[in-house]
């Protein structure tokens, strides 16, 4: 992801970097390597963001996506998590976190909802006054 910085969303070829890792997100067998795959997705995003120069705002989407990325894996390894059942609901919420991703990550408008979206309403985020 080396090259020119994006206000928006980060380090060049991070959005591109990102559609791969929903992919394996999808791709993975249910349970614990969904979970590898999530948060290796909020990996990515930290990464996005510790790359933002000195002095500039951390950007919008790597900055979401690791949010929402900690707060789906937290489905399943969170204190009082991990009954079976609760797993199989996390590993749903991950693939389909995964797979509305690749649907909007080519439209700035479109992934702007998704992040919107994913951050209130599914992951549950206050919104800030």
């Amino acid at each position: 992801m080396a090259g020119r910085w994006h206000p928006e969303h980060g380090p060049e070829g991070f959005l591109a970097a990102t559609a791969d890792q929903a992919r394996l997100v999808l791709d993975a067998e249910e349970g614990w390597p969904t979970y590898d795959a999530g948060l290796d997705f909020q990996g990515l995003a930290m990464g996005a963001m510790s790359q933002t120069p000195a002095g500039e705002y951390l950007p919008d989407i790597p900055t979401s996506l690791n949010l929402i990325w900690g707060a789906l894996t937290d489905e399943m390894d969170a204190p009082g998590r991990g009954s079976p059942e609760q797993d199989a609901a996390a590993v749903r919420h991950m693939k389909q976190a995964a797979a509305e991703w690749l649907t909007v990550v080519d439209s700035p408008v479109n992934r702007t909802t998704y992040l919107d979206h994913w951050m209130y309403e599914e992951c549950g985020y206050r919104r800030s006054l």
